[in-house]
């Protein structure tokens, strides 16, 4: 059974661009031979666009899951974590026999399709307004919040588990004997809603330091989620701080963190030697930046799953919703100094 990584390796292009011209999105800036070259590359290998594969299993009671996501698809290009999660869904959702259209916002924010075709069910991805979610109803009651949870007693909803994720990452920074560890990432980013809120990292990095006696407020530079602003802040930051420079530094996102590296390394510092790093989601980002950095793997695929499990609850009659917390766990490659 072909899948979008089977035709993207054929046809040379990434994964997300696969995605996006086989759910016909105009937005995207590709030649119409790149288009035509996924196209043939997917008939090739048999696979089927959602239209095809919903028009055959329509009759055989195939289920049509509609995929919302909380950024526009040029704030995906900048933060990758989403586009995975997304490219997970599909893919899983694809091996289930279940079918998935991407829904965008049209001129008025409200989430539209491509086609004419019902569906059974949302699975909505990242953070949504309360006016968002009540465009939802339009097409189904049907519906899954994936890493957030916009109303505990009304959804299903799957996130990753930040108090264990920076357990595990100040742990292990202690253990190693590091005690003046700093914080890269935003103060504030969406809640459960999307309004803005502290961000859950930022609060439970500023609990471990507290409980430690090593909290310092100076020690937190404050970065919008992109590698430019991690650049940009972390540049200003180690000028600023260039005779009181943490030992250790935790990342929101590897995203981030590959604007910190270049900043950390132009500034003649090395990683860990000098400043040692941790970051969050354990993307490619993180596995092959120079150095490769120790991270929070966060299971996206498990995350996902769980999405598509409690969809299947849904349409089984179980609206006994439940907020699914997904462990994570600390992936060490040695970026983190042993100063004892």
């Amino acid at each position: 059974m072909a899948t979008l990584k089977d035709i993207a390796k054929m046809a040379d292009v990434s994964v997300s661009t696969v995605s996006r011209v086989l759910n016909k999105d105009n937005t995207l800036s590709v030649s119409e031979d790149t288009k035509q070259k996924i196209f043939d590359c997917a008939a090739q290998l048999g696979y089927k666009t959602v239209g095809q594969r919903y028009s055959v299993e329509a009759e055989k009671g195939a289920r049509r899951i509609g995929i919302a996501q909380m950024f526009e698809i040029s704030e995906q290009m900048e933060d990758i974590y989403y586009l995975i999660m997304k490219n997970a869904l599909e893919e899983e959702c694809f091996a289930e026999k279940i079918n998935t259209v991407t829904m965008f916002r049209d001129l008025t924010r409200r989430f539209v399709k491509t086609d004419d075709y019902k569906i059974d069910g949302i699975i909505a991805i990242g953070r949504f307004t309360k006016e968002e979610v009540a465009g939802f109803y339009e097409y189904t009651d049907k519906i899954v919040f994936l890493d957030s949870s916009h109303d505990e007693q009304k959804y299903y909803s799957i996130v990753p588990n930040y108090h264990l994720a920076l357990r595990l990452s100040m742990r292990h920074f202690r253990e190693l004997g590091h005690k003046k560890i700093a914080f890269l990432g935003s103060r504030y980013t969406f809640g459960d809603t999307k309004e803005m809120t502290l961000d859950p990292r930022l609060y439970y990095y500023r609990v471990s330091m507290i409980d430690s006696g090593y909290y310092d407020e100076d020690m937190i530079i404050d970065s919008a989620m992109n590698s430019k602003s991690g650049y940009t802040k972390m540049k200003e930051f180690l000028v600023r701080n260039r005779d009181n420079l943490p030992t250790a530094l935790f990342i929101a996102s590897d995203v981030i963190a590959t604007g910190a590296i270049k900043a950390i390394k132009e500034e003649g510092l090395s990683i860990p030697d000098d400043i040692s790093i941790i970051t969050f989601n354990n993307t490619s980002l993180s596995e092959f930046a120079d150095p490769p950095l120790t991270s929070i793997e966060v299971y996206i695929r498990e995350n996902v799953k769980s999405a598509i499990s409690c969809m299947e609850n849904l349409w089984n009659g179980n609206n006994k919703v439940k907020k699914i917390v997904v462990p994570c766990e600390l992936i060490d490659r040695k970026s983190v100094k042993n100063l004892l």
